[in-house]
């Protein structure tokens, strides 16, 4: 459909809109400016009140215990609201802070925590500094906080959930299964990474259905389960708790209302009306089915913000296709003559505004754009409007996953292409290849062309699956390694922790060591999926997520939590990253031992050992020389093309013993490859020891030297491999690139053909090396600078240094 007149992007004219038609309310501009000017702090309110119900539930079913620490939460935190907001709800008592999710984390959170507590808070900074270093800021101000909650997490709430938590249990369990020692507590040749909150919510049953008739679903459900059913208990355990669950969401809305009420008293017109108005919404949602385009909206937020409080702030709860959910609500209202396009736009803003109130990655990421169920171009008003809300907002921590579709009006991705002049925020993602991957997964059709994007760049089903997208890794990165030295890794001072392959001096041709790269990543991936597979019997067994369950098809239906294997679609996902250089390292090898035969494999391996000592000579011949993925070079796309492919096979060999779903592969780095390289060794492609590795699909920094369509040629080949879990590739871009219309033309152009040829995601930083130099000199004049780290959208200046080099080190691009 045509995009709405206000919008002014119809055609290429777009640049040509006055800058003034297009600025935020003033509204908007104080709640954007609060934002910014917010502190990072800590918050302990979600760890006590779980910690008290844990305590007075013990040996009570999981799901109830659960249902009960979300209740007793919801119904003592401290809630407030802005004094410009019209939506509300906030997942902690400050403004920006997380929801300590002290009990179910996969990072021991528990000692990671404890440590500023007792002294040793620049070790807690220590562990986040390589790469995951946005929470950072987080951590320390845990310093910070008011002596009595210090001495409540010291003497209570820490000391409860030491060897009860998720970690804590995991390691445990590890150890009890001979896959980690006393020694070696932390498995090396793979790890669990991937969070339990990786899901898209089944938002549209919240807005078909409410709470409420969710919940009279599941007493239904309860009702009509007979005693002989099998597990029937724990069936019991998990419905009741849907029934304890949703009315803990209900009550929590209710005290919203009653505080707008409150806050009417003593209000002038015409906050006074607004804030009644607001008492009213929050007395009808989510509790019930929203009437009006601004419920709705409320509705989704309100939903977002229990569904984080209830898992914890590393929660990342999507809310899915944003544009197909609100579509309707608005196409009433406008037909009632109840809303113009400006004030829905505005409601958007302010929506993208609470999104952002999110310290870790939070729910940011929202699906527009692509086709429907039947195969239909799913553009509509809302979808231009999510693109024009991030364009004036500049994206503060917002993503939006645009899918693109060969029936995509050519005026909604040129309007997505024009957003790239003020921030970044924006992936692509191209349905073709998306909706051919899910149903290589088991998806039917219908529900393949209804996916969302969830986390930084993981595909998911929409309200019907349990993912678990972010994805355990099998270090991918350090394959390479292992082939090469037996199963021995520098992460392990060298100990053989990898399968036991021949030495390089058996290794007689190219073939030879391609084959033992294949054995060490299969031992990988069978030790990752042996760990994973314990991780879900711990959730299931320890921290089902009945809330959650309650939207997910499936779930009531089968009185089983997602963690139980409820949902309709269950798969888990083998996470890998450093593409290129893996790629790169093989192809230099091909290239330097067995083509040119400029050295042996023997005396590679050595200078790697070595970190090429006294032979930087080597190293920067490798360098240069050697063929590089992402240039165009066949031999290096052909290598390329077998390593993901073999990711891809050794990742579907195995099944999830709980719900027989399905293990799938995913290539994105998460901001992790700087800790990546951080354990990583000197590598064949004339990369140093500790350095960072390339990140998710992108070329290694400094080696895209043909330009943006060699790089496209490279990586299309690539995304043959039904690598459904997700890629990211990453590319920067001088934003004077975008100065006129004939640019966006351009890039229009360069994504279509890309995804003509079967290229799967794509994202842009248009931001210069300068821009992001001086933005790390002088944060405080950058604050509003968002970037595509690695899928997900973060402010520049909160990274950290080593992860900030990293993103300015990439090669800029110009059209």
């Amino acid at each position: 459909m045509a995009a709405p007149a206000f919008i002014h992007t119809v055609t290429t004219e777009t640049s040509k809109a006055p800058v003034e038609r297009r600025s935020s309310s003033e509204r908007i501009v104080r709640m954007r400016e609060a934002l910014l000017a917010a502190p990072y702090e800590g918050d302990i309110e979600r760890a006590r009140y779980y910690t008290r119900a844990y305590k007075c539930s013990e040996g009570q079913g999981p799901c109830l215990r659960a249902a009960k620490g979300l209740e007793e939460t919801l119904r003592r935190m401290t809630i407030w609201m802005e004094e410009d907001s019209r939506l509300v709800g906030h997942k902690s008592a400050k403004r920006v802070a997380g929801p300590l999710g002290i009990e179910r984390t996969f990072v021991d959170r528990v000692n990671l925590i404890a440590l500023p507590f007792h002294g040793r808070g620049i070790e807690a900074l220590a562990w986040l500094e390589n790469g995951h270093g946005a929470n950072s800021r987080w951590l320390q101000e845990l310093l910070h906080m008011p002596e009595e909650e210090i001495r409540e997490m010291k003497e209570e709430i820490i000391p409860y959930w030491k060897g009860r938590n998720m970690a804590g249990l995991m390691q445990a369990r590890w150890r009890e299964a001979g896959l980690t020692t006393q020694e070696r507590p932390v498995p090396v040749v793979a790890g669990v990474a991937d969070m339990q909150g990786h899901v898209t919510i089944g938002m549209k049953k919240v807005l078909e259905k409410g709470f409420r008739g969710i919940a009279a679903q599941a007493a239904d459900r309860l009702k009509a389960l007979p005693k002989e059913e099998p597990e029937y208990q724990r069936r019991k355990d998990f419905l009741e708790s849907v029934l304890v669950a949703a009315e803990a969401v209900c009550a929590f809305s209710e005290r919203y209302a009653a505080l707008a009420e409150e806050r009417a008293m003593q209000a002038p017109e015409p906050r006074r009306s607004e804030l009644l108005e607001i008492a009213d919404r929050c007395r009808r949602v989510p509790a019930l089915p929203p009437r009006t385009f601004i419920e709705a909206v409320q509705s989704v937020w309100m939903t977002q913000v229990v569904m984080t409080i209830s898992y914890g702030e590393d929660s990342i709860f999507c809310p899915g296709r944003m544009d197909q959910l609100l579509f309707p609500f608005y196409r009433r209202d406008r037909e009632a003559g109840r809303i113009t396009p400006e004030e829905a736009l505005e409601i958007l803003e302010e929506y993208f505004i609470k999104l952002a109130h999110y310290n870790g990655f939070g729910p940011n990421n929202i699906t527009i754009g692509g086709v429907d169920r039947q195969g239909n171009d799913a553009v509509d008003a809302i979808s231009y409007m999510m693109l024009e809300a991030l364009y004036r907002l500049k994206g503060p921590r917002n993503g939006l996953a645009v899918r693109i579709s060969p029936v995509t009006p050519r005026a909604f991705l040129l309007k997505a292409c024009e957003v790239h002049r003020r921030t970044a925020g924006i992936a692509f993602y191209n349905d073709t290849v998306a909706i051919r991957d899910l149903m290589a997964d088991g998806y039917s059709l219908e529900d393949a062309r209804d996916y969302s994007v969830v986390g930084c760049a993981e595909l998911a089903g929409t309200g019907n699956n349990n993912g678990y997208c972010s994805g355990s890794t099998c270090h991918f990165e350090r394959v390479i390694e292992a082939a090469l030295n037996e199963g021995r890794l520098y992460a392990a001072q060298w100990a053989q922790v990898g399968a036991k392959t021949p030495s390089v001096s058996e290794m007689k041709t190219f073939e030879d060591v391609k084959a033992a790269f294949a054995a060490q990543l299969s031992h990988a991936v069978e030790m990752m999926v042996r760990l994973s597979d314990i991780k879900d019997e711990i959730f299931a067994e320890h921290f089902p997520t009945p809330l959650i369950s309650s939207t997910i098809e499936g779930c009531i239906e089968s009185g089983k939590d997602i963690t139980q294997g409820g949902a309709k679609y269950n798969h888990s996902t083998v996470s890998a990253h450093g593409l290129a250089t893996v790629v790169n390292s093989l192809a230099a090898i091909q290239w330097a031992v067995f083509e040119e035969k400029l050295l042996t494999l023997e005396a590679l391996v050595g200078h790697l050992r070595n970190n090429f000592k006294d032979a930087e000579d080597w190293r920067l011949l490798l360098q240069r020389k050697a063929p590089k993925y992402g240039t165009h070079d066949p031999r290096a796309d052909a290598i390329a093309v077998w390593v993901t492919e073999l990711l891809d096979q050794e990742s579907r060999k195995h099944k999830r013993p709980l719900d027989g779903g399905t293990y799938r592969g995913l290539m994105i780095s998460a901001g992790g490859q700087v800790l990546a390289g951080h354990a990583l060794g000197a590598t064949p492609d004339g990369r140093l020891a500790r350095e960072p590795v390339s990140n998710g699909m992108s070329p290694a920094n400094g080696t895209d030297t043909q330009g943006m369509t060699a790089v496209f040629h490279s990586a299309a080949k690539a995304c043959q491999a039904k690598l459904s879990g997700g890629t990211a590739l990453n590319l920067n871009l001088n934003p004077l690139s975008l100065k006129d219309d004939e640019a966006l033309e351009k890039m229009a152009a360069l994504i279509e053909g890309f995804f003509e040829m079967g290229g799967r995601q794509v994202q842009f930083n248009p931001m210069s090396r300068e821009m992001l130099l001086d933005a790390q000199k002088n944060p405080a004049n950058h604050t509003d600078l968002m970037v595509k780290v690695s899928g997900y959208s973060y402010r520049f200046v909160d990274l950290s240094k080593a992860l900030q080099d990293d993103i300015i080190a990439r090669t800029e691009f110009a059209l």
